[in-house]
């Protein structure tokens, strides 16, 4: 028997025992890191395996990465483009408003279109969302769709929101920025999610998590020249997201222009 607290005494046995679990360790890493793929299929330690059967990251599906097919998996249309449209309106307008393009400042024309477009038929296109087993996109659609239908909540004056406050202006901004805090912190964590789908997506939730962090902080200094610079970045993930919406909706049947996806690194794996 060996002496475990002197390393000279090893036998050759123990030594034997070492390198063939070396070996087998190397084998194992071996087996679990090999990976290519063609037009047609993936290979998993060589083993060909359908593309078919399984779903990407794509901005236009709103998949955040591979996984398997499931057997309830696009029995259904795809609900994401008409998410993705309806935010893209609401978001372009108010980026214009807050840059005031034309000198509009005030985004109450949106009040509609944030109680219905924004809020309603995202809220219908995250339920559908969950139908086809898309947990990511269900929570961006449904969050946000109460976002904006409580954001326009928050401008009509038929709720008594602002009047609840009184004289007290500067309380009611803070209460806003408060609000809108709790936002950026959400839309933070959803851009994390996307760092290994494609470059469209992670780009899109990058600029989302930028405007509301910067509304937050304009609500806080009232600085319109922060509000500005959110407008500009609110506009930009409208357009993004019209892009990722053209994305889902484009095929060879409908369109001569289709947009393939443009993998981050890590996306297949």
């Amino acid at each position: 028997m060996s002496d475990i607290s002197n390393p000279t005494s090893y036998n050759q046995d123990d030594l034997e025992k070492q390198a063939t679990f070396g070996a087998e360790a190397a084998r194992n890493n071996s087996v679990v890191s090999t990976f290519r793929h063609d037009d047609k299929n993936i290979y998993i330690n060589d083993v060909p395996i359908d593309k078919d059967e399984f779903v990407y990251a794509f901005g236009g599906t709103f998949q955040t990465g591979p996984r398997k097919v499931t057997d309830n998996f696009r029995k259904f249309g795809n609900p994401v483009p008409a998410g993705l449209a309806a935010f893209s309106t609401g978001t372009i307008t108010l980026g214009l408003i807050q840059m005031h393009a034309r000198g509009v400042q005030l985004p109450h024309v949106l009040i509609g279109a944030f109680l219905t477009i924004s809020g309603l038929i995202e809220v219908i296109a995250g339920i559908w969302c969950i139908v086809i087993d898309n947990t990511w996109a269900a929570t961006v659609f449904l969050m946000f769709g109460g976002f904006w239908s409580s954001y326009g909540i928050l401008l009509t004056p038929g709720f008594g929101i602002a009047d609840a406050y009184g004289s007290e202006t500067e309380e009611f901004n803070q209460a806003v920025a408060l609000y809108f805090l709790s936002w950026a912190l959400f839309s933070f964590l959803l851009w994390l999610c996307t760092l290994k789908s494609t470059w469209p997506m992670t780009i899109l939730m990058f600029f989302v998590w930028l405007f509301v962090l910067l509304f937050t902080i304009g609500q806080f200094l009232g600085s319109v020249k922060v509000f500005k610079a959110g407008g500009f970045f609110c506009l930009m993930s409208g357009i993004v997201g019209f892009y990722n919406c053209f994305a889902g909706m484009a095929d060879t049947d409908n369109s001569y222009f289709v947009i393939k996806p443009w993998y981050l690194p890590g996306a297949v794996h």
